[in-house]
């Protein structure tokens, strides 16, 4: 265990004592460093004195709003322990949650005043806030007559005009790392951040969607509605019911959600300057190509619409990903989507989503300069969302990767690093290549897979390393699968709504305007933002939750982790092919199951019995976030599928 979680463990259980509601039995003695250690010896001591006792604390706790198992009757070891480290984990948790959320953050939220941006809950009208596109009014189950897709595909750099003059922040992980550089691919020419946009049409006269995704940390939906302003003529003159707009999520791009920037400075100037304009972490000249981009690139796919099939095929890439926080639940596939134009001279479009961070060139926390000070990394880059796409392109394919559901997942390094030497971006030139191997080799056999690896120059050096010791010949023991045609049948809609940011921290982000998101509030001082959800169905292979967050996968797939959250699991509500795509139409941070959420603390781990510590929803809208997402989900499924 980690020496800060057991430091953190350490603290809580004092804070417990001192409270006077915590489980005295788990105080450890001098020569204890683990919780796990002092309920192990718990157990060996008197196991049903000490479920009496745990259960007495229980219940003090319980009292304080802390909802906790229960231990029941079963005193065995495997049974009574699991629940007594649930029950250590959720108090670490509520403590934690109620000093960062309500004593620290809380107080800062209370005394800082609001910029004068911040709207008046009670006065504002939701149906009036431009920008939205509900989608389609009518769902259908079978192609209209005659019916065809229709697709159109384009990608414009979202690269400012002023990028190489003017330094910018990285949307990263810390903030005030400034570059103007960007890294250059293995052909010597320089990345971009990119929007690549694709306009669907099922041939059934109720209208075209457009699906952007844009290479950024994220968007929040306030300005989203902006891409989608600028779209509006050109929309209603044309038919697009829909514009859709998400974000691949790297975390090396341009700073696209405000707090990386200058949070400090926006915060300050923005509540001493009433009076002037707010100033955002979000540069203008930025925002302005990205919304430009996105505009030029919905119009240009529309108008470059052409008939042809939708092909669909998904394939397992669980080696390939990894869950950094217990449960380890994250959706294993990697799903396809290509359009093959009737007319040959066309090029086809290939649409993958997958959850997976875009981070691999994140990590380079190591690196030193020759006075032995850390070194963070200014250059720019797009992650492998570039290499996908160099590799598919020099194949004949367009490519579009739209964030699937991200979770807490990351790329597992181990089959593509390959024992080979390079920094984190060298990472993700090559996880990047490996992926889009995998994407136009997942229907060949293995014959077909070498002749294509021998066609786009063996991007990965199977001829240099095959047979070396840690190396892995990305395309042996990987199976085959078949491609099925999809019918024509998009069904499209969107649901928008205002929600609670209970999260102090991120509430005071946003009433402060160091973010865009447009933040309201009630008269009771509670602070609220306007997200939306959205439902698809793409023939009879494909329904998909799109959704604003970063959602935790149990509350898809299910499992120990989906246990007490009041919805069901959307795969058992909706059925198994159901997947996510996150971050679209906002940037609301992780969604966790209630019963689960942590800003800092601990996730209990019964199959691995063993704690995980857990950080992910210090970036969130809230503990009832998944709640209020899910539940309005479920309610726009239920408006067109009653």
């Amino acid at each position: 265990m980690k020496k800060v979680t057991k430091s953190l463990i350490a603290v809580t259980l004092s804070l417990c004592l001192a409270f006077s509601c915590a489980m005295p039995v788990l105080a450890a003695p001098s020569q204890s460093n683990s919780a796990v250690t002092v309920a192990e010896e718990l157990y060996d001591g008197a196991s049903e004195a000490a479920a009496k006792t745990v259960r007495t604390a229980a219940a003090k706790v319980q009292k304080l709003g802390c909802d906790l198992p229960d231990l029941g009757t079963d005193t065995g070891k495997t049974g009574f322990m699991a629940k007594v480290k649930t029950i250590v984990a959720k108090v670490v948790n509520f403590i934690s949650n109620f000093f960062i959320n309500f004593v620290v953050a809380g107080v800062l939220k209370t005394v800082i005043p609001d910029a004068n941006t911040v709207a008046s809950l009670e006065d504002f009208d939701l149906d009036s806030y431009e920008g939205f596109f509900p989608g389609m009014e009518e769902f259908i189950d079978e192609p209209a007559a005659n019916a065809e897709w229709s697709l159109g595909y384009s990608r414009k750099s979202i690269m400012p005009s002023n990028f190489g003059e003017k330094s910018y922040a990285k949307g990263a992980y810390l903030p005030y790392i400034f570059g103007n550089e960007m890294y250059k691919d293995d052909d010597g020419v320089d990345e971009e951040l990119r929007v690549r946009t694709v306009v669907m049409n099922d041939g059934s006269g109720r209208g075209s969607v457009a699906f952007c995704s844009v290479d950024a940390m994220g968007l929040c939906n306030a300005d989203v509605r902006k891409i989608r302003v600028a779209l509006e003529e050109f929309a209603k003159a044309n038919n697009i019911v829909g514009i859709n707009v998400s974000c691949t999520h790297i975390h090396t791009g341009i700073d696209s959600q405000g707090v990386w920037t200058d949070p400090a400075g926006d915060l300050f100037h923005n509540i001493l300057k009433k009076d002037e304009d707010v100033t955002t972490g979000v540069d203008p000249d930025f925002l302005n190509a990205v919304i430009e981009g996105c505009k030029a690139s919905v119009i240009e796919a529309y108008k470059g619409m052409t008939s042809g099939k939708l092909m669909y095929s998904k394939i397992d890439i669980a080696e390939y990903l990894r869950d950094r926080t217990a449960p380890k639940c994250y959706d294993e596939n990697l799903y396809k989507l290509a359009f093959v134009p009737f007319d040959a001279s066309v090029q086809p479009t290939v649409i993958a989503t997958f959850g997976c961070h875009p981070e691999s060139s994140s990590y380079d926390w190591n690196a030193k300069d020759e006075n032995g000070k850390t070194v963070y990394d200014t250059k720019f880059t797009s992650d492998f969302v570039w290499y996908i796409e160099k590799l598919l392109n020099s194949q004949g394919y367009n490519f579009i990767y739209i964030q699937g559901n991200v979770s807490t997942t990351t790329s597992s390094r181990g089959l593509t690093a390959d024992g080979i030497d390079g920094n984190a971006h060298y990472s993700a030139v090559r996880y990047g290549y490996e992926i889009g191997y995998i994407l136009l080799g997942m229907e060949m056999d293995e014959a077909g897979r070498k002749a294509l690896n021998e066609a786009s120059g063996d991007k990965l050096g199977v001829k240099e390393n095959a047979g070396k010791e840690n190396y892995s010949v990305w395309y042996e023991g990987l199976p085959t699968v078949t491609a099925v045609e999809v019918k024509p049948v998009l069904n499209v809609a969107n649901r928008a709504f205002t929600v609670q940011i209970s999260n102090n921290a991120i509430a005071l982000i946003g009433k402060t305007s160091i973010s865009n998101n447009f933040v309201l509030r009630d008269k009771l001082g509670r602070v609220f933002t306007v997200s939306e959800v959205g439902y698809m169905e793409i023939g009879d292979v494909l329904k998909v939750y799109m959704s604003p967050g970063e959602t935790f996968t149990e509350l898809l797939k299910g499992g120990y982790g989906a246990d007490g959250f009041e919805f069901k699991p959307i795969r058992e509500e909706l059925g198994e092919n159901v997947i996510i795509m996150d971050l679209m139409n906002d940037a609301a941070g992780y969604v966790a199951n209630t019963e689960n959420f942590v800003m800092v603390g601990l996730q209990y781990d019964p199959e691995k019995d063993k704690f995980d510590t857990d950080t992910w929803c210090i970036i969130s809208y809230g503990k009832n976030a998944a709640r209020d997402f899910i539940g309005n989900f479920y309610q726009l499924v239920e408006s067109k599928r009653g």
